[in-house]
């Protein structure tokens, strides 16, 4: 007959899920933020292969309107250098929360062979 886990312990199995979930949640957006920044920068590299007086447009919502080129690089610039920085954070994130996950997991097993139990992987 298995032993029931003391609450201690059921509570630092929920944050070990809790982590692992956090961690799902962080890789989504950064995927979707490095899918962002790769899309962006092939619109800068488009934008390097046009011609001086090429008409260029942008979208804004359902609108297409008439861009300066040079005002739309920068636009593109900005928006490549902030996208960077928020996949750098979510990084960051990503990082800490692997260490507490790892830190969690170690105390979580330790305690469990303390009362003889075997942990799973």
């Amino acid at each position: 007959m298995e032993e029931e886990l003391p609450p201690q312990l059921q509570h630092q199995v929920m944050r070990l899920q809790q982590f692992d979930q956090q961690m799902r949640i962080l890789a989504t957006q950064k995927t979707q933020l490095e899918a962002e920044s790769r899309d962006t920068e092939r619109a800068l590299e488009e934008l390097e292969k046009i011609a001086p007086n090429t008409a260029v447009y942008k979208s804004i919502g359902t609108l297409l309107l008439k861009a300066d080129p040079e005002k739309l690089k920068e636009e593109l610039q900005d928006k490549k250098e902030t996208l960077e920085m928020r996949i750098k954070t979510l990084e960051r994130q990503e990082e800490r929360t692997r260490k507490q996950m790892d830190q969690l997991r170690t105390q979580l097993e330790q305690q469990l062979q303390q009362r003889g139990l075997r942990t799973a992987g």
